[in-house]
């Protein structure tokens, strides 16, 4: 059995946050800011400069950069508490099931640093053919150290089974099982196995990871005009990730490095699943009472890092179901691009009654188009912070204030 422990911790802070604002020349602004802060229990202090600087040559271009500093101290439950997850792993001696993984607080982790810095270029024409287009486009940059996260179970589970495999075909006649107790690189203390080898619970740490670099651009772009018939806009945006490297402190005591972008990232301790492209376009209309919004929304393939024994259990699982082709995509690494478009219609009614204002309606359909999200190997069959699983979703809204 496994579950979770109470657990009981406390942080104490103090904080002092000055910040000033110094007008260079008329189109030209700096900001300096400054953070001093003091944790008791951690017995950790921080002190965080930010300077900011805003340029605007004319009345339709402005510049604009910053750079600092940050700070984040472990949480309370990372520094003192419990934490018990379940998912499914692939042991190469009991094969793939649900696993428990448990972690206690580490009281010794070190606060996370971060530098940043921005480069910003906004275009908002005040006349000519290209009144009404905005333009907004920022590079960033960030630095990371020792950042504070969980180890990954499934990495550490991959790393037993590749010491429990090495060691048989490295020792005539041993076995599985004989690996579990004796091969060399066995991470004894975080892989828990049974006397048959099978493992039966995870414990991840948290941890420092050594740090993580992250670089990219925004663009968010719009033109609005008007016409014999209403009021129109067409806009995009676009967030576009350039660099996104992990290291971490593997359990060799070694540095492992993980390319975060395009990957799904299941073994990554600190990225999520991270798309090289997201990407909106829109198209707004305002006339009178009435207002329509279509919005088509674009997330960018990935590669999965999730390893094939799970892969391939989800994938037989669909096939025995007689879905060969969720099938085929689970057994393969690469997760599908996907593509969905909503639209809403709003009619505003004002005033009702004079007791109800700013009363609307709205009806719409999210994924008119009814795509479907793209097959992943884990419980629910997609990822939620990626796609939207559910089809084709009809609503009606009404709201009203009084």
């Amino acid at each position: 059995m496994f579950g979770a422990n109470e657990w009981a911790g406390s942080n104490t802070a103090t904080a002092v946050f000055l910040e000033l604002g110094i007008p260079v020349l008329e189109n030209l602004q700096v900001n300096l800011a400054f953070r001093y802060e003091d944790f008791d229990e951690l017995n950790v202090s921080t002190s965080d400069p930010k300077i900011t600087v805003l340029f605007q040559p004319t009345d339709s271009v402005s510049l604009r950069a910053s750079a600092g500093s940050s700070f984040r101290t472990p949480s309370l439950q990372q520094a003192f508490g419990f934490l018990t997850t379940v998912a499914n792993q692939v042991d190469v001696v009991g094969g793939t099931a649900f696993k428990p993984s448990l972690t206690v607080g580490n009281e010794k982790l070190k606060p996370e640093t971060a530098d940043s810095w921005n480069l910003g270029l906004s275009w908002i024409p005040q006349s000519g053919i290209f009144e009404g287009l905005s333009v907004d486009v920022d590079y960033f940059d960030y630095q990371y150290d020792d950042i504070i996260t969980r180890e990954s179970s499934s990495t550490l589970i991959a790393e037993d089974n590749a010491a429990l495999t090495a060691y048989v075909a490295a020792t005539p006649g041993a076995t599985l099982i004989d690996a579990a107790v004796n091969a060399p690189g066995r991470n004894f203390r975080q892989v828990i196995r049974n006397s048959q080898g099978i493992m039966v619970r995870l414990l991840p740490d948290f941890a420092n990871a050594n740090g993580a670099n992250i670089s990219g651009i925004d663009l968010n772009a719009s033109y609005g005009f008007d016409t014999g018939f209403g009021s129109w806009k067409v806009g995009t945006q676009v967030a576009y990730v350039n660099e996104y490297d992990v290291d971490v402190v593997n359990s060799s005591g070694g540095v492992t490095t993980f390319d975060a972008v395009g990957s799904y990232n299941s073994s990554n301790p600190v990225a999520r699943p991270l798309p090289e492209i997201l990407a909106n376009a829109t198209l707004s209309w305002t006339m009178d009472q009435h207002r329509a919004f279509l919005i088509v929304k674009y997330v960018d393939d990935l590669t999965t890092d999730v390893p094939a024994g799970t892969r391939g259990f989800f994938a037989a699982t669909a096939r025995l179901a007689g879905n060969t082709r969720v099938a085929s995509d689970l057994g393969d690494t690469k997760i599908e691009s996907m593509t969905t478009a909503d639209i809403q219609y709003t009619y505003n009614f004002g005033e009702i009654g004079g007791v109800i204002s700013d009363s609307s309606i709205s009806v719409g359909v999210q994924n008119f188009l009814d795509e479907e999200a793209p097959a992943i190997a884990v419980v629910t069959g997609f990822d939620g912070t990626l796609h939207d699983g559910r089809g084709r979703i009809f609503f009606v809204r009404f709201g009203a204030s009084l």
